[in-house]
């Protein structure tokens, strides 16, 4: 094998597909990066199993091959190279992979690729989605997924269409958030994702450029463009009927402002002591938050607000409740209830699909 390419071009596609691969030391195989010439087109592959990822880019093929590079090795060299315009000749002789510039030589030993994984089937396309709504659908309500693998069905975003809608969610038993987006592009789908690698998909989708085509084979979920193949194992399952948890109506809503409101809520986090509890009394034109620490001490902080309704005295965990404010639009919060036991349920003034609930602490 033997190629020519910018360095740029090359070394981004290497780190883009690198992010579906192992970082467990456990899985020495899986933690390689596979690369094939085939005349002018060199393919990159990467997988930890449950991430299949496939790039391809334009090169000056000169001698057709391919190998396997111990990934860890491959992206530290490659992270040296400051000049990202520079060429790179890259030639494969006795098992050894050569990376030759106007500054020097580089030689990687290759490992065996036999039995280096092939790309699953992508299955029966169900629609297309651009790269900026996927991130805004699944960086929305990720921050809420549980973080367990004990029950799979929820460490996981559970993404689905209804009504010219296409919906993320996401829980953790404690809270759970909901982002809709227009479904302009008809795509049809309900999926769980797993929770662990959300990160990794949307840096690896964030590189390309195009439009996305999604595409579902039994438990796999293909997301392609014309020069990339991302596959993800989806979660077998079924998501909570969490919109039992709607009610038709509210007996109350609080508006009020979200900065006094983030002040406030940190500085209760200072008195927290176990389940991270604030006392939260929503009454008329003002909100009082308490806390007490039997080491630090207590603080109790008044907003002012405007009220709808019944007084509402409830507790909550007050880190989940600031979780929410930097995913909020806009300069107010609403808040609404049905009861002191139910959730609160927590919108912008300015964007009602978004919508996260939070329960009270009944301790």
């Amino acid at each position: 094998m033997k190629f020519e390419c910018r360095g740029e071009v090359f070394i981004k596609a290497v780190q883009q597909v690198a992010r579906a691969r192992s970082k467990q030391q456990s899985q020495n195989y899986l933690q390689d990066i596979h690369i094939e010439l085939d005349t002018h087109l060199l393919t990159l592959q990467a997988t930890n199993l449950e991430l299949f990822c496939e790039k391809s880019i334009p090169v000056k093929g000169i001698t057709n091959g391919s190998c396997l590079l111990q990934g860890e090795t491959f992206l530290r060299i490659l992270s040296t190279y400051q000049s990202l315009d520079t060429v790179l000749t890259c030639e494969l002789v006795d098992e050894v992979f050569t990376i030759t510039t106007d500054k020097g030589v580089v030689e990687i030993k290759t490992t065996p690729y036999e039995d280096f994984p092939t790309l699953p089937p992508q299955g029966t396309t169900i629609g297309t989605l651009s790269k900026d709504n996927l991130n805004t659908l699944l960086k929305e309500v990720v921050f809420c997924a549980a973080t367990t693998d004990i029950k799979p069905e929820i460490a996981s975003i559970y993404m689905y269409t209804k009504d010219d809608l296409i919906y993320t969610v996401a829980t953790d038993s404690y809270r759970l958030v909901e982002k809709s987006i227009p479904n302009e592009s008809n795509l049809e789908c309900s999926l769980l994702i797993p929770q662990k690698h959300i990160g990794d998909i949307l840096q690896i989708v964030g590189e390309e450029g195009e439009e996305l085509t999604l595409s579902q084979n039994e438990g796999i979920l293909s997301i392609t463009t014309s020069n990339l193949t991302l596959s993800i194992h989806t979660i077998t399952g079924q998501f909570p009927d969490y919109r039992q948890l709607f009610p038709k109506t509210f007996t109350t809503t609080i508006t009020l402002a979200k900065e006094e409101l983030q002040k406030a809520l940190t500085l209760t986090t200072y008195f927290n002591e176990q389940y991270s509890q604030v006392e939260c009394v929503f009454t008329e034109h003002k909100v009082i938050f308490h806390s007490r620490n039997e080491q630090v001490g207590q603080v109790t902080h008044t907003i002012n607000a405007t009220k709808e309704g019944d007084d509402i005295e409830a507790k909550y965990n007050n880190r989940y409740f600031l979780d929410v404010l930097p995913h909020i639009e806009g300069g107010s919060v609403t808040c609404k209830f049905t009861t002191p036991n139910r959730a609160m349920f927590i919108q912008g003034t300015k964007d009602i699909s978004f919508t996260y609930l939070l329960m009270p602490l009944n301790r």
